[in-house]
């Protein structure tokens, strides 16, 4: 049981948000959507209004079921038991490719310095570690991981709006408009391709939620943790972005590692790029804290509802899920060695890939349950504006699953099936005297 004196604010659970969701995005999407173009910025756009209905959904279901089990809890008491298994079930699988994918990140800064952590098997052993490493801090409590992400935001925003802000004074409307849509298809195409892509920098949305259980005030703190995370996120995203497709045409920022540092680096030299490179390391480190946390409170809130074990559930002394932890960072460390890759941005790709639809997926899921749970809410517009954004939120995600490559679609049901020898497994064992 944890006391107040444990838990945090809405500073501190913004803090979260945003720093779950301003990880490795912020450094390595830009080569990826170079492969698009500029035209990406409508992507932004619409991503980051999509995320801003879906981030209030879960913000709503938390006013709705305050009792601090999160998204598992709520999509348990509108859609039932099973449902409630199936998606803290997929949400645990989620965080663990995708905290791979941002332990990846911090070794891949860290190859900056090292070449030979570029060689795979290096390369996966030094992932590991940063994944045990994270996971100690972890074992501290939600106060710390709060304070980290804060120490680390603040790093990593820093180089990040200067090589942004500072780029448009390097900004050449010519190469941005020449670069609007390299894929030889149409806009519409260009934009719908960009949005699986950008999605990923905004996954954590849901975290003030997903944590609530250390969360001061709920009702009050998760909605404006949410709405600010997210908020602070997407702008940084946008001004960053669109300042580096006017810096650096298209085909160079496909075709790099590290677009800020190569901004950097023009600007003020090859020391300006390892320092970038330094604190991009340090942000994702706590970008993979803050996810730790919430990969291990999913499966706390799962086991105090009786869906998973309840062996697996244990607070120590400094209120953090220490064995959920423990089994997290296991189950991560296999994930890393089964998608070892001939380099890393494969397996990175690989990895974020399958987060992206697992986590979609559970936002789905919490769209519905708003749904299931507005008659709750006083008739009257209130009710018709939860029930409008539940809507434009399913919409949204099942877009977003719609555009997944199929053997996306297809591992993701698989997950999905298996859900159901292992929630009848449960529930017999559960029965059992």
């Amino acid at each position: 049981m944890r006391n107040r004196s444990q838990k945090i604010g809405p500073l501190g659970a913004g803090a979260i948000v945003a720093g779950n969701m301003i990880g490795s995005g912020i450094f390595l999407l830009p080569v990826s959507l170079g492969a698009i173009g500029s035209i990406t910025l409508v992507g932004w756009i619409a991503v980051l209004l999509g995320c801003l209905i879906l981030g209030w959904v879960c913000s709503r279901l938390a006013m709705l079921r305050p009792g601090g089990l999160g998204l598992t809890g709520q999509v348990h008491d509108a859609l039932g038991r099973y449902l409630g298994f199936q998606s803290a079930f997929v949400y645990w699988i989620a965080t663990w490719f995708g905290n791979v994918a941002i332990a990846l990140a911090v070794t891949g800064y860290l190859g900056t310095f090292f070449a030979s952590i570029k060689v795979p098997m290096v390369l996966a052993g030094v992932t590991i570690a940063i994944i045990w490493l994270t996971t100690l801090v972890n074992l501290w409590g939600a106060r710390l991981i709060a304070r980290f992400e804060g120490v680390a935001l603040v790093l990593g925003l820093a180089p990040v709006l200067l090589v942004g802000g500072l780029g448009w004074a390097w900004f050449d409307p010519a190469i941005f408009r020449a670069s609007w849509n390299v894929t030889g298809g149409s806009d519409l195409s260009a934009i719908t391709a960009s949005l699986g892509l950008i999605i990923w920098a905004f996954l954590g949305l849901e975290s003030a939620a997903i944590v609530a259980a250390v969360v001061k005030r709920p009702e009050r703190d998760v909605p404006l943790a949410t709405a600010g995370g997210i908020g602070v996120a997407g702008v940084t995203y946008i001004i960053a972005c669109t300042a580096l497709s006017g810096v650096m045409p298209a085909a160079e920022l496909a075709a790099s590692t590290a677009p800020f540092a190569e901004v950097a680096a023009r600007i003020w030299g090859p020391v300006a790029a390892s320092i970038l490179a330094l604190c991009a390391m340090v942000k994702a480190a706590g970008t993979l804290a803050g996810w730790m946390l919430v990969g291990a409170e999913t499966a706390e809130a799962a086991a105090e509802l009786g869906l998973f074990p309840r062996m697996l559930s244990r607070i120590n002394a400094h209120g953090a899920p220490s064995r959920n932890l423990i089994v997290t960072a296991l189950l991560m460390t296999i994930v890393c060695i089964s998608t070892l890759s001939a380099t890393l941005g494969e397996q990175f790709s690989m990895v974020i890939n399958m987060a992206v639809i697992l986590n979609v997926l559970v936002y789905v899921y919490a769209c519905l349950s708003l749904l299931r749970l507005s008659g709750e809410v006083p008739a009257g517009m209130e009710r018709l504006r939860v029930r409008g954004a539940a809507l434009v939120g399913l919409g949204f995600g099942v877009l977003i699953i719609a555009l997944s490559e199929g053997w996306m679609l297809g591992v993701a049901a698989l997950i999905l099936l298996l859900t159901v020898p292992l929630y009848l497994l449960r529930r017999r064992h559960a029965a059992a005297p």
